[in-house]
């Protein structure tokens, strides 16, 4: 597709809408400000001021801005986040956090860790993700996650959307370049007696040829159909019961697959996550005791035989609560017993933990936790975390916050690694955890008007970390080797005008493997930068550049590349917005993983309409 065609349709469609000033509600673009509440740091509702670690938030007006219907694909826009993509969308995809493995970050939605325990290391597979009805998404990165027993990348928590009061609904329509084509709708409705949401997506696409080596030209198609309920019941002032229920069922064609490796491959992918709770708050905190389970189930083909075929769950039990000892002084606290399963290989996990949380002279905000981890593979890990942030007001027209956070993890070895090597002719040494350690220093600036700017340095570490024995394929291995990345994030999100609003933020990393090499395919630079224009109050204009820059495979250096993504949204009637969006519209020639295609130059229009 013409670059210049599709340039010049993205601006076309903006200049054929009104264009008359009018006053805009700038509220849902602001950035971050002293006393927005993010949840993810300590599993609890926590002030932005309060917090040492570094947390990255986009809200629902941020995603439907962006417009990307694949969720890895949002979350390209957040500091620190690299995501590599093996041609297309549904296609294997790895999202790195800190130059850190895709594995070694937790993803949760609506409180379900959506892990998939058949995976060769336990990780989420974030390529059937979609971004329809999602409301709101955290990042907390690093190895913070005492809580969670998470590893080096961080949580990933994301939340679904609802409705407290009254009865709301909608349905959105897109369509464009590869027959693309995506299909959501939802209901919800509250009041004071309970809520509840319903939401339902279809996403399909006929894709493009995945793998150079496909000679064929044949295109790699998707399908994605996602359901996902919630609903709540207050059973009085004190106690509510919850239920979520998500449901993914995927289908992915891709090449290269087989021994000799072939090109008519198909996978399909079955997800159920369930969690049921019930929570009780008084005066002094809350508890909330859950029960939540993952199934998985797989199967793969190749010319048309099975070629792999599994299935595994993850049952967990959870209790967390806090308690506000007085005004300042609170405590964080919660257990957890957890079983993984794939077919006949089971293991049992149970934590326990404990966060102080003070505050000293309304500026000075503390932390420091510890858990206890016994596992039936490696038995029992203490992890811990400590983190402080210090206000210093009325610097300019803002607040200055002084943060620092250090924090340890583990990773279990996966089921899969553990039965590997017990299958093979060699006799292998046991494997026991990875353990990751991590620090990070930063300052953020919270101006009256909005603006926001943070820059945090961090250094992370891992230890008896574990790898494959590609010499003499044996199994996987464990002696001793460490990993480190370090690096430095710069953020800022600017209000240039009522109208205008400029987010960018540069990260670079030095990610070394454990024989001092580069990682595999992470930048060490990574740049994002977007703009929002409303001049309108019923028109947003986005434009979103992003650059990957000094990146390795091996011994091979990749060319460093550049996209460009557009779109526009316009209200045109009360309950109907209709968008057109073009992605990579420079129609950029790039590589993310080495022998796999991406996308050239590609348009979309959809609408939306709601009640």
């Amino acid at each position: 597709m013409n670059k210049t065609l599709l340039s010049s349709a993205i601006v076309a469609a903006t200049l054929a809408l009104p264009v008359q000033a009018q006053d805009t509600d700038s509220d849902d673009y602001a950035a971050p400000g002293l006393e927005t509440l993010t949840v993810v740091s300590s599993r609890t509702e926590t002030e932005q001021r309060q917090l040492g670690s570094s947390v990255s938030v986009l809200t629902e007006t941020d995603i439907k801005a962006l417009g990307f219907q694949s969720l890895a694909d949002v979350l390209r826009t957040l500091p620190s986040v690299s995501v590599t993509n093996n041609g297309g969308m549904g296609k294997a995809t790895s999202l790195r956090v800190r130059g850190e493995a895709g594995f070694r970050t937790l993803v949760r939605v609506d409180g379900v860790d959506i892990s998939d325990p058949t995976a060769t290391q336990v990780s989420s597979q974030v390529h059937h993700l979609l971004s329809s009805n999602v409301a709101r998404v955290e990042l907390l990165r690093g190895p913070q996650g005492m809580m969670y027993g998470a590893d080096a990348g961080g949580v990933l928590d994301i939340t679904t959307d609802h409705v407290d009061e009254g009865l709301k609904g909608g349905a959105s329509l897109e369509t464009g370049r590869y027959n693309t084509k995506t299909y959501s709708g939802h209901v919800g409705g509250g009041n004071e007696r309970g809520d509840f949401y319903l939401s339902g997506a279809r996403a399909s696409t006929e894709g493009f040829n995945s793998h150079t080596d496909d000679t064929s030209g044949e295109a790699d198609g998707y399908e994605n159909t996602t359901f996902h309920a919630r609903g709540g019941l207050n059973l009085n002032d004190d106690w509510r019961a919850q239920a979520v229920l998500r449901e993914t069922d995927a289908e992915s064609e891709f090449d290269r697959c087989g021994f000799p490796a072939i090109d008519d491959c198909i996978g399909n992918f079955d997800q159920r996550n369930s969690r049921a709770s019930v929570t009780h708050t008084n005066e002094l905190g809350k508890n909330t005791l859950a029960f939540s389970r993952t199934d998985v189930a797989r199967k793969n083909y190749a010319g048309g035989e099975v070629s792999y075929d599994t299935e595994g769950e993850i049952a967990k039990w959870t209790f967390n609560g806090n308690a506000q000892l007085t005004e300042a002084h609170g405590v964080v606290y919660g257990l957890e017993q957890r079983t993984d399963q794939v077919r006949e290989l089971k293991r049992d996990q149970s934590g326990v933990y404990l966060e102080y949380q003070g505050q000293y002279e309304e500026s000075f905000f503390v932390t420091a936790g510890v858990r206890r981890d016994d596992n039936d593979d490696f038995g029992g890990f203490t992890s811990y975390r400590l983190s402080g942030a210090y206000l210093i007001p009325e610097v300019g027209r803002g607040t200055l916050k002084l943060k620092s956070s250090l924090g340890t993890g583990f990773r279990a070895p996966s089921l899969f690694e553990i039965d590997y090597n017990r299958s093979g002719d060699t006799p292998m040494e046991p494997l026991s955890q990875e353990e990751s350690r991590g620090f990070d220093i930063g300052l953020e600036y919270f101006g009256e008007t909005g603006l926001h700017m943070e820059a945090v340095l961090f250094d992370q570490k891992i230890d008896d970390e574990i790898y494959f024995d590609l010499e003499g394929f044996t199994g996987y291995l464990q002696g001793g080797q460490e990993s480190e990345s370090r690096g430095l994030e710069l953020i800022a999100e600017v209000p240039l005008d009522d109208t205008l609003w400029l987010n960018a933020n540069y990260t670079r990393v030095d990610a070394e493997a454990s024989d001092g090499s580069p990682r595999s395919r992470q930048p060490k630079h990574l740049y994002n930068v977007g703009f929002r224009y409303l001049p309108l109050d019923t028109l947003t204009v986005s434009l979103n550049w992003r650059s990957s820059q000094d990146r390795m495979e091996g011994d091979t250096e990749l060319k460093d590349y550049r996209v460009v993504d557009a779109s526009v949204r316009y209200q045109a009637f009360d309950g109907v917005v209709v968008f057109v969006r073009g992605e990579n519209i420079l129609d950029e020639d790039y590589v993310e993983v080495p022998g796999y295609n991406t996308s050239g130059a590609a348009a979309y229009a959809g609408a939306e309409l709601s009640f």
